[in-house]
């Protein structure tokens, strides 16, 4: 628990002082098997809610948002 919740406020420092803006793949990796972990720390309706709010946003961003990818 101590170990994802240093994750989550490492990335949103990290996130917040604009150190992300470039190479966010090498920033961002070290601390994904630690996020990984906490969800499963999470209750089954608590995965449901957030799996729920993954494809919302997806499916938001996909819509309103225009990339150039």
């Amino acid at each position: 628990m101590i170990l994802t919740l240093g994750a989550v406020v490492t990335v949103v420092l990290v996130d917040l002082s604009g150190m992300s803006r470039a190479e966010v793949e090498r920033i961002w990796l070290p601390f994904v098997p630690w996020l990984l972990v906490g969800t499963a720390l999470l209750s089954p309706q608590w995965r449901k809610i957030g799996l729920g709010i993954q494809v919302g946003l997806a499916l938001a961003v996909q819509h309103l948002l225009f990339t150039g990818w």
